[in-house]
């Protein structure tokens, strides 16, 4: 019989407890990578709502410690207009806003005549008229789990807002997002003429030394900082903190995953003492009992990790129930994820065979037989 075969024969005679160890790992596996994927999903899914709105940088309060957390005066955003370079500006509140059925939504105030109304893809209605007050475009999203269509009202912080029109943007941020005139969501939160960030364009024809020179002029107005969308991202501590969170969770649920097969495979050999001294005794050397017992462990982690890849993919379905993020998570699988995650699965498992399998050929041959 060869290695895996005998391994194989080995996690079947413990068929309970091979299965107790190989849901565990599926748990250890599906957990990390479920508490990865909510991480960066947040995070991809901001970054792509920024970029959708065509910004080469926004400007934020210098400082803040997340993108919703700083404000700026709402007459800086005129400042940066005249700086020779700008081509265009808008400022923007935003901020998450109680609404209807107890939901949370991300509301976005904008300014009257502000470019950033024009590239609205729109799935149905339009966008406010000049002096229009007290409306709201919402994206598909807000639409179809709170059951509103053009012509119902939303509620935001308390306030009604009649709906005429509803978004179809790409990023999943922006389709969770309601937009109002900027007026009304500064009236509402008690931020007059405060907005949390400025969008800036660039003219087209800027060298890479005038670029430098526009962000240079832009911060010299005082307490702002000048960022493309990763930028901001990356300086989030509230990013910064979900993502060490995430992967402490993740790490030490993988442990506990390893753990359990260290358990495991440390009592089945406890068991199989007598049956080691055997096949020692008929000629196999301490690599291939060792290696037959580390093999156990890897089966037990391959069939874990596919079964927490399983879990993963069914978890993700529930991701929209979270309370206030729901909304603005996506799943997107990925090597780049589910590698390193089933890799650490693996050096993890492997680390914990490797014990049992030492101790499993340190009983010599002769007081093994007689071991009953």
């Amino acid at each position: 019989m060869n290695l895996v075969g005998y391994a194989v024969r080995n996690l079947h005679r413990r068929s309970i407890r091979t299965s107790l160890s190989i849901f565990s790992i599926g748990l250890a596996v599906g957990s990390a990578l479920a508490l990865i994927a909510i991480s960066r999903s947040i995070e991809d899914s901001t970054r792509q709502g920024m970029e959708e709105s065509g910004d080469d940088v926004v400007v934020t309060q210098r400082g803040a410690s997340d993108l919703f957390g700083g404000f700026v005066p709402q007459q800086t955003a005129d400042e940066v207009a005249k700086i020779p370079g700008v081509a265009r500006v808008s400022g923007e509140l935003v901020m998450f806003a109680p609404s209807d059925r107890g939901r949370t939504v991300l509301a976005a105030g904008w300014p009257e005549g502000s470019y950033l109304w024009k590239g609205v893809p729109l799935r149905e209605g339009r966008v406010p008229n000049t002096g229009e007050r007290h409306v709201a475009i919402i994206g598909d999203n807000v639409a179809e789990a709170l059951a509103k269509a053009v012509g119902d009202t939303i509620e935001l912080h308390g306030d009604k807002f009649r709906i005429i029109g509803i978004t179809k943007y790409n990023s999943v941020i922006n389709r969770g997002t309601a937009i109002v005139p900027l007026t009304d969501l500064q009236d509402v939160t008690y931020r007059n003429r405060q907005v949390s960030l400025i969008h800036v364009n660039y003219s087209r024809k800027l060298s890479s030394a005038d670029v430098a020179r526009v962000k240079s002029a832009i911060e010299s107005i005082g307490r702002v900082t000048v960022s493309t969308a990763s930028e901001v991202l990356e300086n989030d501590r509230n990013f910064a903190i979900l993502k060490a969170v995430s992967l402490a969770v993740s790490i030490i649920a993988l442990a506990m995953g390893a753990l359990n097969v260290l358990n495991a495979l440390l009592m089945a050999t406890q068991e199989r003492t007598h049956e080691i001294g055997i096949v020692a005794a008929i000629g196999w050397t301490d690599g291939q009992i060792m290696s037959s017992i580390v093999i156990e462990g890897m089966l037990m982690c391959a069939i874990g990790s596919l079964l927490g890849l399983l879990l993963s993919f069914f978890a993700s379905f529930l991701f929209p129930m979270i309370p206030t993020i729901g909304s603005y998570l996506a799943f997107r699988p990925s090597v780049g994820l589910i590698l390193p995650i089933v890799g650490s699965a693996f050096v993890l498992c492997a680390i914990g065979s490797l014990y049992p399998a030492w101790r499993a050929v340190r009983v010599p041959p002769a007081l093994a037989l007689r071991h009953v």
